[in-house]
């Protein structure tokens, strides 16, 4: 053997044993990318902050062979066919837990079913004739915050004159929390009765609040009590005042069918609808105020373009941090005068859940006129004023007008209701006999029949 091919076979030699050498290295760098499999060349680049593969790096496939493999997806989790191997984000729920709290008028059969709103009370009432329309934990107790002022401006107006002067006291400017709803009123300082009531139900201020009972019952302690006792007088049955204006106190707290009558109550003053109505209202200046005070109603289904509901006649609004939000809303359309009271909503959503409380009412109920009932023999014996009969027992009892109305979904029948009858004396002379008519237990309206003895 020549020289030469002796070199060359040592070569090849050479070649064929640092061939093998590379074969074993890689069969031991695969195994490595094996056991590692979370730090491959693409998870040390990423982690390096690079935005490309190692040069001869290629992507790793998928033991199906076609999808490449996402860092993402965890190794334990065998992908299958048509996957997505995106992680799901949870979608956070945008209601609160009140949302998905039972209303019972929804559980009446055949009576139509109402929004769900976010209120944790809420209540749908005729102004008329009180009826029901819609009811979401109407008996529990809530803060009611400054909707507490729609008692205090009716007792206001039940016992003062709109011209009387009102002087405001020391205790009534700093006896409520400094950072509170006001409108900067000064010791001393005079309004009337009719500008305090604008100031107290369109700015919610509450030293006119102090103010209005002190001019009313001498002091405040004097004033809660009778707004206790009207409450009582108008059927609140869980309704407890402490104060005049709703800043927060464990023992003041009402609930939504209280508030509903506290509120049906009111609308039918003039002067406090009127009030409740105005948009906006001005103060001239008084003896200890240069400037005008210019008020605007904070409802915002009145005065706000953007939230107007088309029929809004006004209403209240109220805020703590215990009660939240609670708003007391009128309205009227056709021949239709409802009252919304929402309590403990977090946040504007409020006006939205009114606003469509308001329209299930409007567009499934309408009032209907029930039929004069027969002339009747009236069975229990009822006290009669003196000298003009000692007992109705027996007595037949002659049927002369029967007004009245019922309030109810377009799809029940009036003689499908239940009925009782009770006779009532009638301040404008005859006696007369009152029906109030049910449907599933449930008061939908009433009738009068004037009447004689025969």
């Amino acid at each position: 053997m020549t020289p030469m091919r002796k070199m060359r076979e040592m070569r090849k030699r050479q070649k064929n044993k640092k061939d093998k050498i590379k074969l074993f290295l890689l069969v031991l760098a695969i195994a490595a990318s094996g056991l590692y499999a979370d730090h491959s060349p693409a998870v040390y680049a990423q982690e390096a902050g690079s935005p490309e593969l190692p040069e001869g790096a290629a992507p790793e496939e998928n033991v199906e062979g076609d999808v490449e493999a996402d860092d993402s997806q965890d190794p334990a989790v065998p992908v299958e066919d048509g996957q997505d191997t995106d992680v799901p984000t949870e979608t956070p729920d945008p209601y609160p837990p009140s949302y998905y709290m039972p209303i019972e008028s929804n559980e009446i059969p055949g009576w139509p079913q109402g929004p769900q709103v976010q209120a944790e009370s809420a209540i749908l009432m005729d102004v008329d004739y009180g009826v029901c329309l819609y009811e979401k934990n109407i008996h529990q107790r809530q803060y009611p915050a400054s909707i507490t002022k729609i008692m205090t401006a009716l007792l206001v107006i039940e016992n003062a004159d709109l011209s009387d002067v009102v002087t405001f006291s020391e205790n009534a400017v700093y006896g409520i929390e400094p950072d509170s709803s006001h409108i900067g009123i000064d010791v001393g300082e005079q309004l009337t009765v009719e500008q305090s009531l604008h100031g107290l139900l369109l700015a919610s201020a509450n030293e006119v609040a102090m103010g209005l009972a002190e001019h009313v019952a001498g002091s405040v302690e004097a004033f809660v009590d009778m707004m206790n006792e009207k409450a009582a007088e108008l059927g609140c049955q869980d309704t407890h005042f402490v104060n005049p204006h709703g800043l927060h106190d464990e023992e003041h707290y009402i609930t939504a069918y209280d508030m509903a009558l506290i509120a049906r109550e009111a609308y039918h003053n003039q002067t406090f609808a009127g009030i409740v109505g105005t948009a906006a209202y001005e103060i001239p200046p008084t003896n200890m105020e240069e400037e005008t005070r210019y008020l605007v109603n904070n409802h915002k289904l009145l005065s706000n373009d953007e939230m107007y509901y088309t029929g809004c006649r006004g209403g209240k609004t109220g805020f703590t941090d215990q009660a939240l939000n609670t708003l007391v809303t009128f309205a009227k359309r056709d021949n239709r005068r409802l009252v919304c009271v929402d309590l403990k909503t977090n946040g504007t959503p409020i006006y939205a859940d009114t606003g469509a409380l308001l329209d299930y009412g409007f567009a499934n109920f309408s009032w209907i006129r029930p039929d004069r009932e027969e002339d009747v023999k009236i069975q229990t014996a009822l006290e009669s004023p003196p000298g003009i009969f000692r007992s109705w027992e027996n007595a037949n009892v002659l049927e002369a007008y029967a007004p009245g109305w019922v309030l109810l979904p377009a799809d029940i029948a009036v003689d499908r209701l239940q009925k009782e009858k009770a006779m009532e004396p009638n301040a404008a002379g005859p006696w007369r006999m009152k029906t109030s008519y049910y449907y599933q237990d449930r008061y939908v309206g009433y009738a009068y029949q004037y009447a004689w003895m025969r």
